[in-house]
């Protein structure tokens, strides 16, 4: 604050300095006794002082509580209410114009947020009864003797439809994930129970593309959310599922607390791997397949962080890819 206040107040010290170094001049050149002239300086000296004081206490006020407005954002209206001035009076106005205007902004650019997430939500829910209607013709015409689809035909519909039910339960965590803590529900979750209806819910897709699951003993028990630790373990699965043409996926736990998901699939490249969990990156693996979105491992990352759990990915192009989730209990941090 001193320095602030020195700078600020740089023409007044000036000014202070130059009626002094005036007043002794003057009275050498007037040969007027320096009595007379000590006389006036101390005179002037203390008025200069009480000047001074006053000055200084409304600078530290002022100083103080832009300060604290700073550190706890609080923008309202009145920060220069300790001076009266004409020039502080305009700044205020000005400010308060200013914040008026982006508590505007901020208001529509909330409300349309606020439709943009309605609509959203409202259509990947409605949806769901398409689809559903879909998979019951779908196993209507399998089981029908009349028009009894082709097996391959049959298997590949399915598949199609499986994902298209993904990629919308995908919709619905985008949406929900921004708020997440309102939905968190800790609980000491089984692991073992997750992995398994994990694995079931993907069953179909390890028999259609003949891969084989390893699947580790795993019976620790985590304090962690089920439902959102279950949607990292199943789009992790997915993942290995959709880049791995042959060989097999292993499920196993590292340690006590790291969940490991390993596959033998066409793995990520060095250059990709830092980014990989950044939203909308689909890396070199992403453009050839031209249908990664690269929001599935942005949205685990997130919701692992919510849960103060980590993630981390290995891999070797052609090799596979190894993913860690460390499941330690930690302090959590709710909002």
């Amino acid at each position: 604050m001193v320095k602030g206040y020195l700078k600020d107040r740089m023409l007044a010290w000036a000014v202070f300095l130059f009626f002094y170094a005036a007043l002794f001049l003057i009275g050498y050149l007037y040969d007027i006794p320096m009595e007379k002239v000590f006389y006036i300086a101390e005179f002037t000296l203390a008025g200069a002082f009480l000047c001074f004081l006053v000055d200084v206490t409304k600078y530290a006020g002022r100083w103080k509580e832009l300060k604290r407005r700073i550190e706890t954002m609080d923008t309202c209206s009145g920060i220069f209410y300790t001076s009266p001035g004409a020039m502080d009076a305009l700044y205020r106005q000005l400010i308060e114009k200013m914040a008026h205007e982006k508590e505007e902004v901020l208001y529509e650019d909330g409300l349309k947020y606020n439709d943009m997430m309605d609509y959203y939500g409202m259509w990947a829910h409605q949806i769901k009864t398409p689809i559903a209607a879909m998979r019951i013709l779908l196993q209507s015409g399998r089981e029908s003797e009349e028009e009894k689809i082709d097996r391959k035909l049959y298997d590949s519909l399915q598949m199609e439809l499986f994902k298209t039910e993904q990629y919308v339960e995908m919709v619905l965590s985008y949406l929900r994930i921004g708020d997440i803590s309102k939905d968190m529900v800790l609980t000491n979750c089984d692991l073992g129970k997750v992995v398994r209806q994990a694995v079931k819910k993907y069953s179909r897709l390890f028999i259609l593309q003949k891969l084989s699951l390893e699947l580790g003993e795993i019976k620790e028990t985590v304090l962690t959310d089920e439902k959102w630790l279950s949607f990292v373990v199943e789009q992790i699965l997915s993942n290995a599922l959709k880049y791995t043409k042959k060989g097999k996926i292993s499920i196993y736990m590292k340690d006590s607390d790291h969940l490991v998901i390993e596959d033998t699939g066409i793995g990520i490249s060095s250059e990709d791997l830092p980014r990989i969990m950044e939203k909308g990156y689909t890396g070199y693996n992403g453009r050839k397949d031209k249908k990664s979105t690269g929001i599935g491992l942005y949205l685990c990352k997130k919701v692992m962080d919510k849960l103060n759990h980590g993630i981390q990915i290995s891999s070797q192009p052609d090799k596979g890819t190894k993913v860690t989730l460390d499941l330690g209990r930690r302090e959590l941090d709710v909002e």
